[in-house]
């Protein structure tokens, strides 16, 4: 038994994978890219995470990107109470996840920190994504926030107003 069994349950570990959380972290980035080509900060992906993949905040998410950031959060700061400890205890999973992208070549980074796509494209509507209902949700979560913070002003003011401090 490895430590991560002792320590979580089988659908927890599944779910901190670094392939699963980089599929959806890679969704975000595409989502992001096709709607602003200027990169994908590195900062977001810490976000991403655990808004997508936890049901906690997938099920609250806004129904279109036009809703202002700020506007979703003043009507849910009740269920955002502790988000920025969420955004923590999610971090090493994020980094396993994005240096599991980077090794396989999927993302490239800039010396600015945004990430883009590589040559190698997973497919849009992956069956092994749709197959299981909450990777489905998970992704299109993951989708969604790519969209609605590529029109963000820049990464300091989400998470500023999500109440995270770097």
């Amino acid at each position: 038994m490895t430590f991560m069994e002792k320590q979580y349950s089988t659908e927890e570990i599944n779910l901190y994978n670094p392939a699963y959380v980089g599929v959806v972290l890679y969704q975000s980035i595409r989502e992001y890219e096709a709607m602003n080509p200027s990169g994908f900060h590195c900062g977001l992906t810490y976000i991403v995470a655990p808004m997508s993949i936890s049901p906690r905040y997938s099920k609250i998410l806004p129904a279109t990107v036009a809703t202002p950031v700020s506007g979703w959060v003043a009507e849910h700061e009740g269920e955002l109470i502790g988000f920025a400890n969420v955004v923590s205890a999610y971090a090493d999973s994020v980094n396993s996840a994005i240096a599991f992208l980077l090794e396989h070549e999927a993302v490239l980074i800039d010396d600015e920190g945004r990430y883009f796509l590589s040559d190698i494209v997973l497919p849009q509507k992956p069956s092994y994504v749709f197959k299981n209902k909450n990777f489905k949700d998970s992704f299109l979560a993951a989708g969604l926030l790519g969209r609605w913070f590529s029109g963000a002003s820049n990464v300091e003011s989400v998470y500023a107003q999500l109440g995270i401090r770097p």
